[in-house]
């Protein structure tokens, strides 16, 4: 049983369908980016995963349950949704105490979670002087406070400075990859996100248009190899008499399909040819994205 499962999940307001069937399933141990034009439907899927929005119709489960029929949600599920409802006049170990008391967890895992986003030295600021990367660390904060399995993030980088994202992107993956922990993490920051996360689950106008791991979708489907030789003039017919499809980049550089870059060696070392370069060629993370959202 996956940890999140979203099963042809449908809302509407008024006219606007916001979510249109959308599924998709997010497995422990794995960080799933949720990827989308701002108006795609991300936020309200998100939100009727955490019980904030009643689905038309389908289904958005949390270990095979609704959120709201958890005894102990917050054991269960972090969420961070946003950065910004906090009391202006509490220090962040207050706002996380008070948290602490009302989900019947020891006023220690306030400090254990201020320690675990690096927020120990301001602690005991109040949160009107925080900026917006450390209410960004300050409701992580709430969302460990009961040492989930699964976690629910939207835009997480959201104000983060450069070392901020990277420490973010380290911890993330500590969740996933080292607690067994379920990550789903929208975000618009995609260099951030073809760093950080394992698969891929990317909607436009309220509809699901790719899904898959983040190799499947940023790897041309395995088919091209660069392929860079002095010797190109001895090498094409070699490869082309192992069945491979070759286009002449310039005098040097080749792509090639068919082969994959074993067999490229292969034929290469038997000719004694040198080769300056193999690599498989890969779509980066936006110029797949923009393909498939923008329909280019």
């Amino acid at each position: 049983m996956a940890a999140i499962e979203i099963k042809n999940l449908i809302k509407s307001f008024g006219p606007v369908k916001a979510v249109d069937g959308v599924s998709f399933s997010v497995e422990a141990g794995s960080v799933t980016g949720y990827l989308g034009p701002n108006g795609a439907g991300k936020t309200t899927t998100l939100r009727s995963l955490l019980g904030l929005v009643t689905p038309d119709s389908g289904e958005a489960l949390v270990n095979g349950e609704r959120y709201g029929t958890r005894p102990r949600p917050v054991t269960e599920v972090g969420a961070v949704l946003e950065a910004t409802s906090f009391h202006p006049g509490r220090t962040a170990r207050n706002h996380l105490r008070v948290l602490c008391t009302a989900a019947g967890l020891p006023d220690a895992r306030a400090d254990e979670a201020l320690e675990q986003v690096g927020l120990v030295d301001a602690a005991d600021k109040r949160v009107a002087g925080y900026s917006l990367g450390m209410r960004q660390r300050l409701a992580l904060a709430s969302a460990l406070l009961g040492r989930p399995r699964v976690y629910i993030l939207d835009e997480p980088a959201n104000g983060l400075d450069p070392a901020g994202i990277e420490w973010l992107r380290g911890f993330l993956r500590h969740l996933a990859h080292d607690e067994g922990a379920a990550v789903l993490v929208s975000s618009h920051v995609l260099a951030e996100v073809e760093q950080t996360v394992d698969n891929v689950v990317i909607i436009a106008r309220g509809r699901l248009v790719r899904q898959g791991s983040l190799a499947e979708l940023t790897s041309n489907g395995g088919e091209v190899t660069r392929v860079r030789t002095a010797q190109a003039a001895d090498l094409v017919p070699a490869l082309e008499a192992a069945g491979a499809a070759i286009e002449r980049v310039d005098d040097g550089l080749l792509r090639v399909r068919g082969l994959d870059a074993e067999t490229i060696g292969r034929v290469a070392m038997d000719r004694r040819i040198v080769l300056t370069e193999v690599a498989q060629e890969r779509s980066d993370l936006q110029k797949v994205f923009l393909d498939l959202t923008e329909g280019r």
